[in-house]
């Protein structure tokens, strides 16, 4: 007898389930997609993908919202933007490896995408409505700083122990650790002391 009772409760329950499943499938609202919807999305997303463009920004110009649209991620995009308010005015691309943790990607993609407009360099404060160019004492440098200017990690390893035994006192003593050809890619970013 007791099995009796459980096969027909076992039965109300598998009917019950399909009578439930029946019931939702006719409550679920019929959604339909506009093509002309979903190609204006396509439309919009494309007109804010510069990815694909062949045109270059200019490095001291370019938005954030720009490098975001060029691919850049929020980081690397917020590294540039950072970057170049600090230093001021990038006179070369090479300038970007000052960045930290940017990499050789970062750069590889920066130099994609942006350039440095030489016409405009020639009137700084003019195009740019911006002093040239920060100057770091490179008498009180530390390594950060001095990665910023642009030397190369085996020649901060030079210059560092110089600068704590106050070694640097002028363009002379500079160029002997790192070379007068070096020097002079760098020092429009150098002073000495206060000057």
């Amino acid at each position: 007898m007791k099995i009796k009772y459980l096969i027909i409760f076992v039965m109300l329950l598998i009917l019950g389930n399909f009578l439930r499943l029946f019931v939702e499938d006719r409550n679920v609202p019929k959604i339909e997609i506009s093509e002309e919807v979903s190609y204006k999305k396509d439309k919009a997303k494309k007109e804010n993908d510069l990815s694909e463009t062949n045109m270059k920004y200019d490095v001291n110009s370019v938005t954030y919202e720009e490098l975001l649209k060029l691919n850049f991620g929020k980081s690397k995009a917020q590294k540039i933007i950072e970057f170049r308010d600090e230093m001021g005015i990038i006179f070369e691309m090479d300038e970007l490896k000052g960045i930290p943790k940017f990499g050789e990607s970062g750069l590889k993609l920066a130099k994609k995408y942006l350039y440095v407009d030489s016409e405009k360099l020639k009137n700084v404060e003019e195009n740019y409505k911006k002093s040239s160019f920060k100057k770091y004492n490179i008498t009180k440098a530390d390594e950060e700083e001095l990665k910023k200017i642009g030397f190369t990690k085996k020649e901060i390893k030079k210059i560092l122990p110089e600068i704590e035994n106050k070694n640097i006192h002028s363009n002379i003593d500079l160029e002997r650790l790192v070379g007068n050809s070096r020097y002079l890619e760098l020092e429009k970013r150098i002073k000495f002391l206060d000057e």
